[in-house]
């Protein structure tokens, strides 16, 4: 059997609430009181779990500089807002991952938290939908993935897209189920072709008490400005030209510019490779509008997944992309998280993840990024054979379990967090 360590931390709050009995099975332990004991939750380190190696290793003295000196200013002053923008695969798509590192930053009474940020209605495009937000759909909607070699679609930072030629065809999303973590926004950004004449015209209704203030149009995406902030909302559509004959949405953004706090975006395509996105012709574009102080990119499991994996064009596609997305931003903070340890075909232990994970140490030093080596910190070669035991993956070993990814994001959170508090310390 295995046994857990003494590597524990406890930390309540009112917003916590259960999320299962597996969960707290998994995350309680005893208390052991830390500088930091007031941003912790209970937590099992298990002995094959290297917590020794669960750090950031940055690649430059000034790598996280500007993200951090943010989030100081954010925690001290009350005063600003601080983007993070998560970009990966299916690992991200799910958001138990992304969404625990985030519901964490919500739990810290540091901070505030200030809309949901960058998002899509992947139910919309007849995929699995985070748990965070519900989407209804009216009429017909298709979708698009970048990870798809057949599909096309001019995708921006999403990867993917849904789209429908039926005017009276509508989306309704709603955060309002999610009782311990509001993500409201007085501000709903639209995302799409805003200069092709073709598309339709995106229209928001607010579905709480809420009055339209201003609509403002951007290169990428329209506006709607109310008075105060809302947890659910329907798109619409508009045929205000008569070449107008389609709608291809590519995002939503929920923010809040009435308060500070921690903005935490997360976008991922099932099956999503590196030269997946760059795929993506305006994902540029978008992410000048979004503006993100710090991004943490997930990619390289289905990089490595198919045989025969070729190292130098993974290293060399993961630089294009790096370089593409600080085109706008070229000192933007970038934290790459490694893929872990998986199996091919639900059989065979996959070797290459090591070799892509030496590419990703190889492109950090070069990029000066910061590197957070999942596959060592889980336990290396083989240890998804222990996590599965744990009932901490899915069937194919490749994927986790959510109470898995949940783990996973405790780990990051808890990397990041002490990064953090070392950078406060230290000047």
């Amino acid at each position: 059997m295995l046994k857990p360590n003494k590597y524990s931390y406890c930390k309540h709050r009112g917003l916590w609430f259960i999320k299962g009995l597996l969960t707290v099975v998994l995350l309680c332990a005893h208390t052991a009181p830390t500088s930091t004991e007031n941003v912790r939750r209970p937590f099992v380190a298990y002995d094959f779990i290297r917590m020794d190696l669960n750090k950031l290793q940055s690649f430059g003295d000034t790598t996280l500089y500007s993200f951090y000196k943010k989030l100081e200013r954010l925690e001290e002053k009350k005063a600003g807002q601080v983007h993070i923008f998560h970009l990966g695969d299916s690992h991200i798509q799910a958001d138990f991952f992304s969404g625990w590192v985030r519901e964490r930053f919500y739990e810290d009474p540091r901070f505030d938290m200030s809309g949901r940020g960058f998002f899509f209605p992947y139910k919309a495009a007849k995929t699995n939908n985070p748990y965070s937000y519900k989407v209804n759909k009216i009429g017909s909607w298709k979708g698009q993935r970048a990870s798809i070699s057949y599909h096309k679609s001019n995708w921006g930072l999403a990867g993917i897209t849904a789209s429908t030629t039926e005017s009276f065809a509508s989306l309704t999303v709603d955060f309002s189920g999610n009782e311990a973590y509001s993500y409201r926004g007085n501000i709903v950004q639209v995302f799409y072709d805003v200069n092709d004449g073709t598309q339709f015209k995106p229209t928001i209704q607010p579905l709480n008490p809420a009055s339209l203030e201003k609509v403002e149009l951007f290169n990428d995406h329209i506006s709607y400005v109310f008075d105060r902030p809302i947890s659910k909302f329907r798109l619409g559509l508009k045929k205000e030209k008569d070449s107008a004959m389609r709608f291809d949405l590519k995002g939503f953004g929920v923010l809040n510019n009435k308060a500070p706090g921690i903005v935490y975006s997360s976008s991922g395509v099932n099956g999503a490779k590196v030269t997946s996105y760059l795929r993506c012709k305006t994902i540029k574009e978008d992410l000048a509008e979004v503006k993100p102080d710090m991004m943490v990119i997930s990619l390289g499991t289905n990089d490595a997944f198919v045989a025969p994996f070729k190292p130098q064009r993974f290293y060399e596609n993961y630089k294009k992309l790096i370089q593409l997305i600080r085109e706008n931003q070229p000192d933007l903070p970038i934290i790459l998280t490694t893929p872990g340890d998986n199996f091919r075909n639900s059989r065979y232990l996959n070797k290459d993840n090591a070799r892509a994970i030496e590419m990703m140490y190889k492109l950090a030093q070069e990029e000066h990024l910061t590197i957070w080596d999942f596959y060592h910190v889980m336990g290396g070669l083989s240890s998804i054979e222990k996590w599965n035991e744990l009932s901490m993956t899915s069937k194919d070993r490749v994927h986790l379990s959510r109470l898995g990814y949940q783990y996973q994001g405790e780990l990051f959170y808890r990397a990041l967090i002490t990064n953090y508090d070392r950078f406060k310390t230290s000047h």
